[in-house]
């Protein structure tokens, strides 16, 4: 664990630095006892970090015993001072306890200090003031050390919470781009495998054509499926490389999709290059769209229309099956949440005039 940017070892050699620092003042200051004070309480000091409790138990004695011969002049400022690392270190118990004992013994003492410093010090009695200003010293160290501590705690859980939301995030990610894959390569699999079986006896040249496009689009599948696992892997070890996504490869999925017997009609109207994460969520919503044009909406036509206006990609894709109502599977889903992540808009339902459009806006810089 690190503090102020310095190592354990750092810190406790800075310590060290403190310690030889206030013994040296100690003897510069003090008349008597010098030696007994200075010795005693060094140690305290440098080992702070390493022995808090042990270390605040000496440096409290020692400053007690050496204030009362008059040997001392400093408001505990030692003691203070190693309390600080004993409240740091010390583990949360009963917090609402623990702050209603603080708030109180807080207000107690500055009242009692505040009437010293007003009736002035007692007959005989010239330093209690300067015992006052020790306990408040010990005070304000302990809370300081308990705050610094609450923060550190409340700086991990947001540190660990904002893990465990990118795990999440992460995870939500894979999931989505492994529907679309399965969903996608399966749905056109299983419409080419029930079109080879049905023409198997009336027209079987037809059959080599359907297989290929189950040869074709079931490797692609399973490289893009090497890819997704990689990613879960350790960055040590190599991956596939996963095949293009993105307005490039929309021919190529447009093709397997018209292999289904859907006509489909592509229209790009981009000028200039997509950012690589944009382009591959249009490449995802494009395909996870056909997919349901394939398994649900009966269609014989479709159409593909993508533009780029005002910093934003606009998404239309219209066929000409059956509509009906919207129900969100996990294809929707998907895209509604692709969306949500450029904060763009997204629109499903049946048309006017017969079938199904999806309209989807993605902003971008």
């Amino acid at each position: 664990m690190t503090e102020y940017g310095l190592s354990r070892r750092q810190l406790v050699v800075a310590d060290c630095v403190v310690a030889v620092g206030y013994a040296v003042l100690v003897v510069l200051t003090s008349s008597t006892g010098i030696g007994l004070v200075a010795v005693a309480l060094a140690p305290p000091i440098a080992v702070r970090r390493i022995w808090p409790l042990p270390a605040f138990a000496v440096a409290a004695v020692v400053s007690v015993v050496a204030f009362v011969l008059d040997a001392l002049r400093d408001p505990l400022l030692a003691a203070a001072y190693v309390l600080y690392a004993v409240a740091l270190t010390r583990p949360p118990s009963r917090p609402l306890s623990s702050r209603r004992l603080i708030g109180v013994a807080g207000t107690v003492g500055f009242v009692v200090l505040f009437l010293a410093m007003v009736a002035g010090a007692p007959a005989g009695q010239p330093s209690a003031a300067l015992v006052l200003t020790g306990i408040a010293a010990l005070y304000g160290a302990w809370v300081l050390g308990q705050v610094v501590r609450d923060r550190r705690a409340a700086a991990a859980r947001a540190a660990q919470q904002l893990a465990e939301q990118a795990v999440a995030a992460e995870r939500l990610r894979i999931a989505r781009e492994l529907h679309d894959i399965v969903a996608h390569s399966m749905g056109l699999i299983a419409v080419k495998a029930g079109v080879a079986n049905h023409v198997l006896r009336v027209r079987p040249e037809e059959v080599s054509d359907a297989l290929s496009v189950i040869e074709s689009t079931s490797r692609d599948a399973l490289v893009e499926l090497r890819h997704m696992l990689g990613l879960l892997r350790t960055p040590d070890e190599p991956t596939d490389h996963a095949p293009p996504a993105g307005l490039a490869a929309l021919p190529d999925l447009i093709a397997r999709v018209e292999s289904t017997g859907v006509a489909v009609e592509l229209a790009v109207d981009v000028p200039e290059p997509l950012p690589e994460a944009v382009g591959l969520t249009v490449h995802r919503i494009v395909q996870e769209c056909l997919t349901n044009v394939t398994k649900h909406a009966r269609a014989s036509r479709c159409r593909v229309a993508i533009s780029d206006a005002a910093d934003a990609v606009r998404i239309e894709v219209t066929d000409d099956g059956s509509g009906g109502e919207v129900v969100e599977g996990h294809g929707l889903i998907g895209i509604r949440e692709r969306v949500g992540v450029y904060g763009g808009t997204y629109r499903a339902g049946p048309r006017a005039d017969g079938g199904f459009e999806v309209v989807v806006r993605l902003p971008h810089e």
